[in-house]
């Protein structure tokens, strides 16, 4: 009996108690690093987030703006938001639902010096908006003068065909105003089998118009 108790306390004090520490250490840091992991996936999410709501600002759009106003000397960014009332005034010009892009636009001031003595001058605001075709996703760039009309739009991210990105169907744009229809059928005339993105061009155009003139016009 006592070489049997000598045993088991020989057995017991020969257990090598550093490596059941050691396995703890190593659950506590594999837990920590999970817990770094989520955060890590956590804070991603956000950014992504974020980086849809300003999904036309991850780069400076320089060479679009441009093309967009190419006389322009210089740019200017402001971010702004849309109002819980401006978002209800629009939707009910829309008659629908303004995207969640549109609620944080950013508008680019066209800045011109007209003399070497004038003092600069924003000339246009410029606003880019997604309209959704036969194709997918379209870029619209569009060109808002001081007096609230539309001066220029301009196709960038397309697969549509190639017949509704040119200037016979994009300058009917040209000089409308926040009150006009931009109805295919109606008041814009569409090359013959891509009514629907005709439509959605002229959808897209009308709202970033209407976005400018409820964000800047004068109460």
């Amino acid at each position: 009996m006592q070489d049997i108790c000598k045993c088991m306390l020989v057995s017991e004090s020969s257990f090598p108690i550093h490596i059941f520490f050691k396995e703890m250490s190593l659950t506590i840091h594999m837990r920590r690093q999970n817990a770094l992991i989520y955060s890590g996936w956590f804070i991603l999410s956000i950014l992504l987030i974020t980086c849809v709501a300003y999904a036309h600002d991850l780069v400076w759009p320089g060479e679009k703006l441009k093309v967009l106003y190419p006389q322009a000397d210089s740019f200017e960014q402001k971010n702004l938001y849309v109002s819980d009332e401006q978002k209800a005034a629009l939707e009910r010009k829309l008659d629908g639902r303004l995207p969640e892009e549109d609620l944080k636009p950013s508008i680019y001031f066209a800045v011109v010096k007209p003399g070497p003595d004038a003092p600069p001058r924003k000339a246009a605001a410029i606003m880019f908006v997604d309209a959704y075709g036969e194709g997918g996703k379209i870029e619209i760039g569009i060109v808002v003068s001081g007096k609230g009309e539309l001066m220029k739009i301009h196709l960038f991210e397309n697969k549509e065909p190639a017949i509704i990105n040119t200037p016979a169907f994009l300058k009917q744009f040209e000089s409308r105003k926040a009150s006009d229809f931009f109805k295919v059928g109606s008041d814009i005339t569409a090359p013959r089998g891509v009514e629907k993105s005709a439509q959605a061009i002229a959808s897209g155009a009308r709202r970033g118009l209407l976005i400018i003139d409820e964000l800047f016009r004068k109460k």
